[in-house]
């Protein structure tokens, strides 16, 4: 190595050690933002995460709910400097985790949804647009109020993940005797949700006192909280929208960690994929109760009295195009005891999984067909409804058979 390489190596090196270090915002790490973190408006996340260089405006929003800092202000000004933020507005240095707002820029409200009359219930889950008063629907969901679950949830990869629907009418007056007591049990099973899936070692403690007589032999399996929708179905900041309780269910952990990751790991590189090409329309949901075989007769699991929160049998999704009437459903079993005898009765379709390229991690060594991980099938779209009806046929127009079918057919440039 030459004099003056040598030189240039040992600059390099120095200038290295006194950069000031970036601002990184990691929207998946609960820990690393505020409760309620604001949007940033002036930069793109990457994979979840910003990077911001230092010397760098960042722009943040609380359009939902004003800063719990500074309460007058929507947006704030910041400078990244060593690694925080310098606020414009009084000069401070401050972390991230001191500038969230007051209230999510996101919310999970009632709303009118699609084939979900009584006595289900709809919701949606929406933002304020940036420098308006107007909201952007990111989700629906038809609820299961009585049994506390979602049966359908409804989204789309159209930019900013929006969903055209009609507009949402604000309660101006005072509520009903009805409505205020919708709002109250509302907000019971909200709570009660929330108990339930912050914590697998109570949740788990609750299943093996339910079964403590029937003497099950979990065999090391475990149920954990899992998310319906993947966030990374969303555009990165819309991402937190998954994080509503309504979206939860309970899962084995085999299951989670297995296929049902898998699963949506696909679909999101799918839909991200097809965003140059189509607008692709996804719906997940739930179908049937998880029945454990405890002796004689199968003990259906539901984690509250009164049959509410069951564990379900099947989690599913159906990824539709609408503009070219193709669609395909997939099926994930949330029962890693599944005997292979009761596997032809289980799976209620021909499944079609090994000819669907775009299930990359699915059909790696073939991870669809171990039932440990959680057995997944795929279904053309009419045996699916025959059986799943949280999905009902009229909602979608397919092509009948193989045609609609959306496999390898669909034209992947």
């Amino acid at each position: 190595m030459t004099w003056i390489s040598f030189a240039l190596l040992t600059f390099w090196f120095q200038l290295a050690e006194f950069t000031d270090p970036p601002c990184l915002i990691d929207l998946e790490c609960a820990e690393c933002i505020p409760d309620n973190m604001p949007l940033v408006t002036s930069h793109r996340a990457t994979n979840g995460t910003f990077r911001i260089a230092s010397g760098d405006e960042v722009v943040l929003a609380c359009y939902g709910g004003k800063f719990l800092m500074y309460p007058l202000q929507e947006t704030l000004t910041t400078v990244c400097e060593i690694g925080r933020f310098r606020v414009r507005k009084d000069a401070k240095l401050r972390h991230l985790l001191e500038l969230g707002c007051q209230e999510s820029v996101f919310e999970d409200v009632l709303h009118s949804v699609e084939h979900c009359g009584a006595p289900f219930q709809g919701r949606a889950y929406q933002t304020q647009e940036p420098g308006s008063r107007s909201v952007r629907h990111l989700a629906t969901v038809c609820f299961d109020e009585d049994r506390a679950i979602a049966l359908r949830l409804h989204i789309t990869n159209a930019p900013r993940n929006h969903l055209r629907m009609a507009p949402h009418t604000e309660h101006t007056g005072p509520l009903s005797i009805l409505g205020n007591f919708n709002h109250m049990f509302d907000a019971k099973t909200r709570h009660d949700a929330e108990k339930l899936y912050s914590d697998d070692v109570r949740m788990n403690k609750r299943l093996h006192e339910l079964l403590k007589h029937d003497k099950f032999s979990f065999a090391d399996q475990s149920l954990t909280s899992a998310k319906i929708l993947s966030s990374h179905y969303f555009d990165d900041q819309n991402m937190r929208v998954t994080d509503f309780v309504s979206n939860r269910i309970a899962v084995w952990r085999s299951v989670a960690r297995g296929n049902l990751r898998s699963l949506h790991q696909d679909v999101a590189k799918f839909l991200q994929s097809m965003r140059s090409q189509a607008e692709v329309h996804l719906y997940s949901g739930t179908h049937g109760v998880l029945a454990l075989r405890t002796g004689h007769q199968p003990t259906e699991i539901f984690l509250k009295a009164g049959r509410r929160f069951p564990v379900p049998k099947y989690i599913w999704t159906v990824v539709h195009v609408k503009e070219h009437k193709t669609a395909t459903a997939i099926v994930v079993l949330n029962d890693p005891y599944v005997a292979v005898s009761e596997i032809r009765s289980t799976v209620f379709c021909e499944s079609a999984c090994g000819s669907i390229p775009w299930l990359h991690e699915l059909r790696r060594n073939r991870n669809y067909e171990s039932p440990v991980n959680g057995l997944v099938f795929c279904c053309d779209f009419r045996s699916f409804t025959d059986v799943v009806t949280e999905m009902p046929k009229d909602l979608l127009e397919v092509l009948p058979g193989i045609a609609g079918m959306l496999t390898n057919k669909f034209p992947m440039n």
